[in-house]
């Protein structure tokens, strides 16, 4: 792919605050009864019930390992080269870091592509940041796990990954790995711009982005687009939305909760007229841009169960119902 531009002047996006939404979220009623067992409902389940949280704190914690994965850090580059190695040993032979340049700066996204059975059609994108910050922006030396935020975002895209290495798929996914978001988006704005000038239609996005610390109420809050840049296309995040809540509903005892998106790496998509959606655990994590944002912080049952529901919205989206049965388990 060719570098993406380094000034478009659309993409600047304040520095995301992901700690308060801009309007609350609302507790959806209680869900009617699953929906009846069909060939294609039984082979999500299968694959559903492959989700390791075993395998979810092993990615969290080898992530919070590096002293800190600020934008602007050295270790960024050794992250990068580990998310890669990850991919590549989940069965991605083109796993690869994409180079972006911004204020001078330049850094990687990881990006991996799984080709859909479709040819070479509209793709659908599974994303997280794997940059991390301090409460002082400008702190790239100090200890940052970045465990929730958003480690364990990562984590559950590395996961999916791995379980749909072998599963045909309408779609083409890309899953992809940004840097830069804590700086303004700068990596997902860049990888916006690069796709729209390689000429590729993005059908579908969802963003993962603090997924991993439990909320008193032990919900997941599906965020859809409610207006932004581009009004045309909130229907059809708002059907997706319903897809990812059905999900939810089907596959976890997760109660759901649905709110805007805002303050993440869906935003540069969004303006350029993409529908996305997002899965967020809500306010209230003490460990927000602090040291203490460490793995050991983390509930990974319940992030098992938000890559849960994320794997079967995917499958909802993109199963091949014509493709061979279930895998035995995931690659990674």
């Amino acid at each position: 792919m060719t570098r993406p531009d380094d000034s478009p002047a659309s993409d600047g996006y304040p520095v995301p605050d992901k700690r308060r939404p801009p309007s609350p979220s609302a507790l959806m009623p209680a869900p009617a009864a699953k929906r009846a067992d069909t060939p294609a409902g039984e082979r999500i389940a299968a694959l559903v019930r492959l989700v390791s949280a075993d395998r979810l704190r092993e990615h969290v914690t080898a992530l919070t390992a590096f002293h800190t994965r600020h934008t602007f850090s050295p270790n960024l580059a050794a992250a990068a080269e580990w998310l890669v190695g990850r991919f590549t040993t989940a069965g991605y032979g083109d796993a690869a870091k994409v180079p972006w340049t911004r204020s001078g700066h330049t850094a990687d996204n990881v990006v991996c592509v799984k080709p859909g059975t479709g040819g070479s059609g509209p793709v659908v994108v599974l994303c997280a940041h794997y940059d991390c910050r301090m409460a002082d922006l400008s702190d790239s030396s100090s200890r940052a796990p970045g465990a929730d935020d958003n480690a364990s975002g990562v984590a559950a895209v590395l996961e999916i990954a791995g379980i749909l290495r072998d599963v045909p798929l309408r779609h083409t996914v890309q899953f992809v790995a940004f840097s830069g978001e804590e700086q303004g988006l700068w990596g997902s704005s860049a990888y916006a711009a690069q796709l729209g000038l390689a000429g590729t239609r993005v059908h579908r996005l969802i963003n993962l982005d603090m997924i991993g610390f439990r909320p008193p109420d032990g919900s997941i809050t599906v965020e859809r687009d409610l207006g932004n840049a581009v009004p045309g296309n909130d229907a059809d995040s708002q059907a997706f939305g319903e897809i990812m809540a059905r999900a939810a509903a089907d596959h976890t005892t997760l109660p759901v909760r649905l709110g805007p998106i805002f303050a993440s790496d869906y935003m540069p998509f969004e303006a350029r007229g993409h529908v996305t959606i997002g899965a967020y655990e809500g306010e209230g994590n003490p460990h927000y841009h602090e040291t203490s944002d460490d793995a050991h912080t983390l509930d990974y049952g319940y992030l098992a169960a938000v890559t849960r529901l994320t794997l079967a919205t995917l499958l909802m989206l993109s199963l091949d119902e014509d493709g061979p049965g279930t895998q035995k388990g995931p690659a990674a």
